[in-house]
């Protein structure tokens, strides 16, 4: 009997070191929860026993309780961590990685958090932090639990429009003399991007195409007439390239100056692209001139459009996450929420400073952060793990005399047990 009361003080006391070890080992875990060892005794009675004189028959571990209770605070500047202040827990969905792709709800203190891909927040182990749907003033849509959803901030706003007109307004010379490399007027050989001999100018121009993609886009200008005894206007044939392709002139590509130096003809010259999602470019070149000077550009434009791109994100002291994108007014994409339990101490623990539910915990409780019976939201800090590392130190020491005198206690049965053997020999 004293063999198996000194057996069990030994398995609780290594129990009792293991679960400190474990508080030792998470001093630097954001957000773990300490956790310590709980033992009760074990009394064997029957009804011929004497009270008076029974002993007792060891110790059993009850349980290894988690501590709850909170850990310190600390700053980082990173607006997607998070600490909570108070009672509560983030709700995390984790994904199935079988075949029925089921998800799993965990709740966790951890708040370091950042974006995925696809800009979902998610922390380090890929589990997205769950919240409520909003309207742009941040008003939350359903606030009820089956309706939390990963909380996801669009990288973009807007939808992407190709350059349908490229706004361009050059001043061409008056001189023939300076129309660059072109050897004659017209130009001795047919058109050639790759020979400078047959084109006077050339400018790059911007453009989008269908998906808001920039493309490298090019105009080059001929200079094809000049003033004679005849006439005193002054032609450029223009050529558009996109994307390393020319493209066809829709009604016509010359743009003629007067004596002047004004346009005399049309100015919005239409180009059509082949191949697929090619469309037509118009250059609008209505404000172009003939100038006594060189080439140059004086200002060039586009209508299309990309999506415009995040710029800046903040969470509020009451989760809701606030969006800029461009120079525009913050709008709001979500709002995070907190989780409570009946029983905290009944809640699994799963590993990564997390928990699940269980029927002892009793059913999850959200709601929103600082409003009553949760706790404060606190972006661009970390809760640090809520062991004192002191104490975890002296816990160690006293585990390990327990060890000890167990182990002592054993020895000392079992040479009790060898004595009663040697009188039998």
């Amino acid at each position: 009997m004293s063999m198996n009361t000194a057996l069990s003080g030994l398995n609780a006391a290594q129990t009792d070191i293991s679960a400190t070890s474990n508080n030792i080992a998470n001093v630097s875990t954001v957000g773990f929860r300490g956790s310590r060892t709980e033992f009760a005794d074990i009394f064997n009675t029957s009804p011929y026993s004497v009270s008076a004189t029974t002993t007792g028959s060891g110790t059993q571990v009850t349980r290894v309780a988690q501590d709850f209770s909170q850990g310190s605070i600390v700053s980082t500047g990173n607006q997607l961590d998070l600490a909570i202040e108070g009672t509560g827990f983030f709700a995390l969905q984790q994904t199935g990685t079988g075949t029925s792709a089921e998800t799993e709800i965990l709740y966790s203190r951890a708040g370091a958090f950042s974006m995925s891909s696809d800009g979902t927040i998610v922390n380090a182990s890929g589990q997205a932090l769950l919240g409520w749907p909003v309207a742009r003033d941040g008003e939350v849509l359903n606030q009820a639990m089956p309706n939390a959803m990963p909380m996801a901030v669009p990288l973009s706003m807007g939808e992407p429009v190709a350059t349908a007109t490229v706004t361009l307004d050059v001043a061409l010379p008056t001189d023939g003399a300076m129309a660059g490399a072109q050897d004659a007027v017209p130009p001795s050989l047919g058109f050639d991007p790759a020979d400078a001999t047959t084109w006077a100018h050339r400018t790059p121009v911007p453009a989008f195409d269908a998906d808001g993609n920039a493309v490298e886009a090019e105009v080059y200008f001929v200079r094809v007439a000049e003033p004679d005894l005849l006439s005193e206007d002054t032609t450029y044939a223009l050529h558009y390239f996109q994307g390393g392709m020319e493209y066809t002139p829709a009604t016509g590509n010359t743009l003629t100056f007067g004596a002047d130096g004004l346009p005399t003809g049309a100015t919005d010259l239409a180009f059509t692209g082949a191949g697929a999602g090619a469309g037509t470019i118009t250059l609008a070149l209505g404000d172009s001139a003939l100038e006594d000077g060189a080439f140059e550009v004086a200002s060039v434009s586009q209508d299309g459009a990309v999506a415009t791109p995040l710029t800046k994100l903040s969470i509020d002291d009451d989760g809701t996450i606030w969006a800029t994108y461009g120079g525009e007014d913050s709008l709001a994409v979500g709002k995070l929420m907190l989780v409570t339990f009946p029983n905290p101490g009944g809640l699994m623990i799963t590993g990564n400073a997390s928990f699940a539910a269980t029927a002892d915990s009793g059913d999850p409780i959200s709601g929103l952060p600082g409003t009553e019976g949760f706790g404060l939201l606190r972006a661009g800090a970390l809760e640090q793990a809520n062991v004192d590392l002191t104490e975890e130190l002296v816990s160690l020491i006293t585990a390990q005399r327990n060890y000890q005198a167990s182990a002592k206690a054993m020895e000392t049965s079992s040479t009790m047990m060898q004595t009663i053997l040697n009188m039998r020999n």
